[in-house]
Parts: C-alpha cells; structure tokens; sequence
C-alpha cells in the first residue's frame, strides 16, 4: 500500500497518529511552500468561524494571508495568544495558523517545517471538530474548559465528542479531503 492509500486508510478508521504520520512523509515530497498550499484551505475555510466569535482578532487573518500569500512570518509570534480564544475550535484555528507561520520562518530546518505544517493540518480539522460538536453541547464544553471538572468528567466529555457520529464523518471527510488536495499537488509537480 502506498502513502497516498495509507493515508486514506487512517483517514477512514480515524486513525490520527497514522494520518499524521503518513501525511509528513506525503509533504516531505514536495517542497515546503507546496506543502503549506495543502495545509491553507482548511485554514482559509474555518477563518470566517473565527472571526465571527473574534472581530477584533484581526491580526489573525493578516497572519494567514501574510504566510498564504506572501510565504512569510514574522520573527516573533504571540505564542500565547492560543488561550486567549475560548470558544469550541479556536484555540486550535490559532495553533493552525502559528504552526502554519513557522512553516515559514527560517528558524527552523526543512524537517521541522514539514513538522509544523502537518500540525497545522490536525489542529485545523480539530478546530473545525470541536466548534461543530461544541456548539451544539454547550454544557459538555463548559464542563471541558471548568477547572472545577473532575478529570474522570473531562474524559467522559471527550469521549462523547470522539465517539459522536457526526463528529466521525466529518473527520473522515476533512482527512480524506486533505488526501485529495495532497494527491493533485503530488501529480502537479
């Protein structure tokens, strides 16, 4: 089975660690500003959800279109700007787009430019995940994010958004989606 299969195999049975894998040696392929264009629609797609919650972020976008359509970043990132978005998903749109950023910057190797941009990837399906599931369970978000939850209540919440059916087709199709869009940038090149 080739990557290309692999990855739509772990796409299918939501094996996450496997998809994460096999799509770093899928990227590895290509060159690292190809890389991030297979990485920038989903991040394009769920930027509209947050900036509905966050207007005034607008930093935020000028991030992404900076990387998407400049390939560039600046030296410093607001690092710990990830906490300061609480609602469902977008703390982890913002680690998309940072991790997306560091795809660019100098700093790091190719290697680990490869790395960032599979992150971007996985936090951006999560993103879009968790806002679907978390809209419409409230009361389990609240109970996720409460530091009075116990630890046993937490993992009862995420197991109820892993295993809700809805939140399992959806991952199939951003998995299966990013497939796609890799295997007509590996074709292209």
């Amino acid at each position: 089975m080739n990557d290309l299969q692999q990855l739509r195999t772990a796409a299918q049975s939501r094996e996450w660690t496997t998809a994460q894998d096999t799509l770093k040696r899928l990227l590895v392929e290509l060159d690292p500003l190809i890389a991030v264009s297979v990485a920038a629609p989903l991040l394009m797609d769920f930027l509209p959800t947050f900036e509905g919650h966050y207007p005034d972020a607008t930093w935020v976008r000028e991030l992404l279109l900076t990387v998407v359509n400049y390939a560039s970043a600046p030296n410093e990132l607001p690092e710990q700007s990830v906490n300061q978005f609480p609602s469902p998903g977008c703390g982890n749109f913002v680690k998309a787009v940072l991790d997306l950023a560091r795809a660019i910057q100098p700093k790091y190797t190719v290697f680990e430019r490869y790395s960032h941009i599979t992150n971007a990837i996985a936090s951006a399906i999560l993103a879009e995940l968790m806002h679907q599931y978390y809209r419409q369970h409230p009361a389990d978000f609240a109970l996720l994010t409460s530091e009075d939850a116990s630890q046993d209540e937490k993992t009862q919440v995420t197991f109820r958004f892993w295993l809700d059916e809805a939140v399992a087709e959806r991952d199939r199709q951003l998995w299966l989606g990013v497939a796609d869009t890799l295997e007509q940038k590996v074709q292209g090149r």
